[in-house]
């Protein structure tokens, strides 16, 4: 009988890669691309956490069905799969697979620049990049890199498959997933420039914080590089782009309610066609939507100078609403505003905010050692592992079961890790040399909040929103209790880790004496005494993992918090002209328009209430009226009230900041750091 050795796995591991690597494509079948992708699939799944929230995935879904109708395979099944993972990064395998991690579509500013990247992916799969990759050499070339970067406890297989097949592939073959996932989008109705805004505002970040894309920039080429080759094509060329095809982007643009996107496109048309009175009517709308009701109703005197009798109707119409709005919102006070009180409350939230930050500093910095500690031990743990690489371990015998147990504890450290670090690194300080993070965020939001208070007069627009500042207060204060009490969990989540790094290891080091028989697996009563340890350390590691999860849900509720806030502070809430305009952007997305205007203002609500209770509700399946009717019978916030439903807050957090940036996203910020190029095509 034979002691068990080290690097428990790789067989496991290797076996799958030969699988799912058979030689040169021109031998490989659908139907073998197809198996391989699924073993590859069976491999991903078995050792990540996969995003179960249903309109995470009918949102991922959904725009990757508006893809995958324009393919020209139909050979394939597409599938699309989030991983419970902040890492900003996508990746694609053979048979149509493709997964996005859940820190990629928090990325993301719309719909429209996560179409580019599944449309990226599914490039790939197309052009069948990955089956043409797997050459013999590349084989070897693989293998041999596997034995000496494979960890199961600290690599996830995502990690694992985007590190050793997909930085494997050539420039050309990159460039040719962008080429064909630009025309899959603009095939499917999505604007082509978001293409670029992508890869530019992650060039933009990689320039700030090179860590952050660290792993997206393993698995693709330099985006500032990719840039450059994209604007020589037809999509985005400005020599072959009509100025009837950039109006009609810009109309679908604002049509699907990218207000702030669409504003700046109609405002390049009518630099090279001011007469257009289809653009000009279009871009009133969008300054309507955006605030800007002077701008707004200049833009309509001009379309009613050029325009038909029909457009001087409607302009007529429109101008009539724009005068009814000082009226309206200045009605909303109902009383004359306590300056001074609100005043005082925004001193007071932030006095409270640095004490905050001066609590839970050192807390983060202890846990965060604490963290890099355990990561130690855990390459250290690596060298317990046994070798089963000359053992063929059959499906249901001992060895598999130990196998299925070693990998259940993997998924769930590597899900307790990324969660713990989640919070402990963006949790943020106001210390002078290290601000940032989320209370750096609350603190801007309190300025904002100061700054109209300040001003002589007051701006009606700022006026209008005074009724919600006690609320926008509250979700401040909320969003400070959530963060320390992220960080407790985090803290909980790393102790109970650590002890459980010391069971794993004695584990396997007695797994590593445990012989096998004459069949090449553990007797059965070797295995009765390695269960019960072998079970409880997948046990302590799962509820380690349960921590560091209830960490991350409150840290994504306080972010969830924050935008209500942002949500409300811009202003929509200031007038029925603009507020139809939210109810615009989220009948769009969740198929519900949330409450009416007068049930918002007679009920105390603030735009950010009833964006974050259109989501809960299109989550839940229930409808936004029921949802506040709750929250007002049980006096429960909106955010906390998704969270008793059960409602993971990284969507929450996903979807609020995607009806956000409809009205703040701004592709010039971005494009200004890519080059000339893109400054060329006029986006």
């Amino acid at each position: 009988m034979e002691p068990l050795r080290r690097a428990v796995l790789l067989a496991v591991v290797f076996s799958l890669l030969l699988w799912s690597v058979p030689a040169p494509s021109y031998a490989v079948t659908t139907q073998q691309e197809i198996r391989a992708g699924q073993a590859e699939d069976e491999q991903i799944t078995s050792s990540e956490v996969i995003e179960t929230d249903p309109l995470l995935n009918a949102y991922a879904q959904s725009i990757a069905n508006k893809l995958w109708m324009q393919v020209a395979r139909k050979d394939v099944p597409y599938n699309i799969k989030i991983i419970k993972a902040s890492d900003i990064n996508s990746f694609a395998t053979e048979g149509g697979f493709v997964y996005i991690d859940e820190g990629l579509i928090d990325f993301v500013q719309s719909d429209d620049e996560f179409a580019s990247v599944i449309g990226h992916e599914t490039g790939h799969i197309e052009r069948r990049h990955v089956v043409t990759l797997n050459t013999k050499a590349e084989v070897l070339e693989i293998l041999s890199g596997l034995a000496s970067i494979f960890s199961p406890f600290l690599m996830p297989a995502s990690s694992l498959l985007g590190e050793t097949v997909l930085m494997k592939m050539s420039r050309e073959d990159e460039l040719e997933a962008d080429r064909y996932g630009l025309q899959l989008m603009s095939r499917a109705g999505y604007d082509p420039d978001s293409m670029v805004t992508m890869m530019s505002h992650m060039a933009m970040l990689g320039d700030e914080d090179s860590e952050l894309v660290d792993k997206y920039l393993e698995d693709h080429p330099d985006p500032k590089a990719r840039v450059s080759h994209l604007m020589g094509y037809p999509e985005l060329d400005p020599k072959v782009v009509t100025p009837q095809e950039r109006l009609v982007q810009a109309v679908s643009d604002e049509e699907r309610a990218r207000y702030s996107f669409a504003a700046i496109k109609l405002q390049q048309i009518l630099k090279t066609d001011p007469h257009n009175v289809e653009a000009l009517l279009r871009l009133a709308q969008a300054q309507l939507a955006l605030g800007l009701t002077s701008k707004s109703r200049q833009t309509l005197g001009e379309a009613a100078q050029l325009g038909s009798p029909e457009a001087r109707q409607l302009v007529g119409i429109r101008e009539t609403q724009l005068r009814d709005i000082e009226t309206r919102r200045i009605a909303l006070l109902g009383h004359d505003p306590d300056f001074s009180r609100l005043i005082s409350q925004i001193d007071a939230a932030r006095q409270s905010l640095m004490a905050s930050s001066e609590q839970l500093e050192p807390r983060t910095d202890a846990a965060e050692n604490e963290l890099k500690s355990i990561r130690s031990r855990l390459e250290d743990v690596e060298y317990e592992m046994p070798d089963f690489g000359n053992i063929q371990i059959g499906q249901n015998s001992h060895l598999a079961s130990i196998v299925g147990n070693i990998q259940a504890m993997a998924r769930a450290i590597n899900s307790g890790m990324n969660d713990a670090s989640q919070v402990l690194d963006n949790v943020g300080s106001l210390a002078p040399n290290k601000t940032g993070g989320l209370l750096a965020e609350d603190r801007e939001i309190l300025g904002e909040m100061a700054a109209p208070l300040s001003m002589h007069p007051i701006p009606d627009d700022s006026l209008a929103m005074l009724p919600s500042y006690d609320e926008m207060l509250r979700n401040v204060a909320f969003a400070d209790d959530d963060l320390s009490q992220a960080v407790t969990r985090a803290q909980t989540s790393i102790t109970l880790m650590d002890q459980s790094v010391g069971e794993l290891d004695d584990f396997l080091r007695t797994l590593d004496h445990t012989s096998t028989g004459p069949g090449g697996d553990i007797g059965a009563g070797d295995f009765g005494g390695l269960q019960p340890r072998m079970t409880r350390v997948v046990q302590d590691f799962n509820d380690a993992a349960i921590a560091a999860s209830q960490a991350a849900q409150l840290y994504n509720m306080a972010r969830s918090r924050q935008l209500s806030v942002r949500i409300t502070l811009l202003g929509v809430g200031s007038s029925p002209q603009r507020y139809e305009t939210l109810q615009y952007a989220l009948q769009q997305r969740f198929a519900s328009p949330g409450i009416d205007y007068h049930t918002m203002v007679r009920d105390g609500l603030t735009p950010g209430d009833v964006t974050a209770a259109t989501i809960l509700a299109a989550d839940i399946q229930s409808t936004p009226q029921e949802i506040v009717e709750e929250s007002l019978r049980t006096h429960t916030s909106i955010v906390d009230l998704a969270n008793e439903h059960g409602m993971h807050a990284w969507p929450l957090e996903i979807f609020m900041g995607l009806v956000y940036y409809d009205y703040t996203d701004d592709p010039t910020k971005e494009l200004s750091g890519v080059g000339s190029a893109a400054a060329g095509a006029g986006i």
